[in-house]
């Protein structure tokens, strides 16, 4: 149902309020017709509000779902790039609001430089090359990457070799219209995967 619909039934119910007031001595002839008219009213903007509501949550999924793909590939290609430009070891990983990096922290995904090798953002050591909020409210993200909780880009070639594995988005729904895993070669190279595509098993 069409949101410009609800919009014409505010301006009716509006439009009633202004008759009540431009004419009060009406009030009292008008008063059931007018009191049921605005009841009508409220009862069709609750339907319509129903209705709506659940395509609309629908669409904010899709949208999250989509928005946390672009960022999961942007880092990819930020993390090769930085590590093989600046000729530095970098690091990509998720990571909680304290940015520590863990398979399935949910604020942020991270990359910056692993000058102490420990694998952990140091910001006293390291250089933080991407803070990007993932803003996830209705799915969550898991890595996998062996039993480590990063990915690491080497400085001499750009690339993760060693260190491929893939990132999962896992709807809190459960729902496989939005679940997918993206996939990172040693070559560096990413590969989406929607569940239609790899059946991603979410935990």
């Amino acid at each position: 149902m069409s949101f410009p619909i609800v919009k014409l039934l505010n301006q009716s119910a509006q439009k009633s309020f202004d008759n009540l007031k431009l004419n009060p001595n009406k009030i009292g002839q008008n008063k059931g017709f007018t009191l049921i008219e605005l009841l009508l009213t409220l009862l069709l903007l609750i339907i319509l509000t129903s209705i709506a509501l659940p395509s609309f949550i629908s669409t904010l999924k899709s949208w999250e779902a989509k928005e946390v793909r672009d960022q999961i590939i942007g880092a990819f290609r930020t993390a090769k790039a930085q590590s093989f430009m600046q000729r530095q070891n970098s690091i990509m990983c998720l990571a909680d609001a304290h940015y520590r990096c863990h398979n399935q922290a949910k604020e942020y995904v991270l990359i910056f430089t692993d000058s102490d090798n420990n694998h952990q953002f140091d910001p006293a050591v390291n250089k933080l090359i991407l803070k990007q909020p993932l803003n996830l409210d209705y799915g969550r993200v898991y890595l996998r990457a062996g039993r480590r909780h990063y990915i690491k880009f080497f400085g001499d070639s750009g690339l993760p070799r060693g260190h491929f594995g893939h990132i999962k988005y896992c709807p809190n729904d459960h729902l496989t219209d939005n679940m997918y895993q993206i996939s990172l070669n040693q070559q560096g190279n990413y590969r989406f995967k929607p569940y239609s595509v790899k059946k991603t098993g979410c935990p």
